[in-house]
């Protein structure tokens, strides 16, 4: 499906943005596996691309910074020539009340859910519109669309990616498509899920069941991102197995 493109994908040495580059790989995409700290983590999944007759490199970068995001797209196209597929992926959570979160931990989440979607969507973008073709998928959440009282910076930095997909699709357009995908909970080292008992509330919570896995994102990402989706731009899939039509 994506032989001979180049996906660079953010966060991508654990959870969702794990399994979107080894479903990447897996459909013959050249993969760039972008990590923040997990170096060793990052390189057991160029490892397992490798393994599988795919080809992919570990980028070490923090998104909430611009020089790395710069650095990011000039070493994705140095060692691969080109960028076709972007994947907004990292991410991080401070869980905490809107009236306790202190002021850093929201500057926090807000440069790297946020700004950093914004910073490489753009500097990718004008990569992207010299091939004359593109493709970016931001990770949000439902957390977006349905806050609760002690992830409140979390939720509002997720908002705003609904916002910001609409908003990229537009300026991007026609040569890019811009679309996102928005998960409920799912079984991620970000949100773990040990207890039993929380396993089978969760489990509960939704309509299909069962705990959502990163595979289950990973396959609407990599729809979203191949030329099947071509009619679909500024658009965000809830994927949350129906939870979010449990009361």
């Amino acid at each position: 499906m994506f032989k001979n493109k180049v996906a660079l994908i953010t966060g991508a040495s654990r959870g969702i943005g794990r399994a979107c580059a080894l479903k990447f790989g897996s459909e013959g995409a050249k993969v760039v596996v972008n990590y923040h700290d997990s170096l060793t983590q990052a390189q057991e999944v160029v490892r397992e691309i490798e393994h599988g007759g795919g080809e992919a490199v570990a980028v070490q970068g923090d998104v909430s910074k611009r020089q790395d995001c710069e650095q990011l797209v000039e070493k994705t196209v140095k060692k691969f020539g080109r960028i076709d597929i972007l994947v907004n992926n990292a991410g991080i959570h401070r869980e905490s009340p809107i009236d306790m979160i202190n002021e850093e931990a929201w500057d926090d989440v807000m440069a790297c859910n946020v700004k950093g979607i914004y910073m490489l969507s753009v500097l990718a973008g004008n990569q992207m519109k010299k091939q004359g073709k593109g493709v970016i998928v931001n990770i949000g959440s439902v957390a977006g669309i349905f806050p609760r009282d002690v992830n409140t910076a979390y939720a509002v930095s997720k908002g705003a990616v609904w916002s910001l997909t609409r908003a990229l699709a537009i300026s991007l357009a026609p040569e890019i498509r811009v679309n996102a995908v928005a998960p409920g909970v799912i079984e991620t080292d970000m949100s773990p899920l040990c207890d039993p008992a929380k396993r089978e509330k969760v489990a509960r919570s939704n309509l299909r069941r069962r705990i959502g896995q990163p595979e289950d994102i990973a396959r609407i990402v990599a729809f979203l991102a191949s030329d099947e989706a071509d009619w679909i731009t500024g658009q965000t899939v809830v994927a949350d197995g129906g939870s979010s039509l449990v009361v």
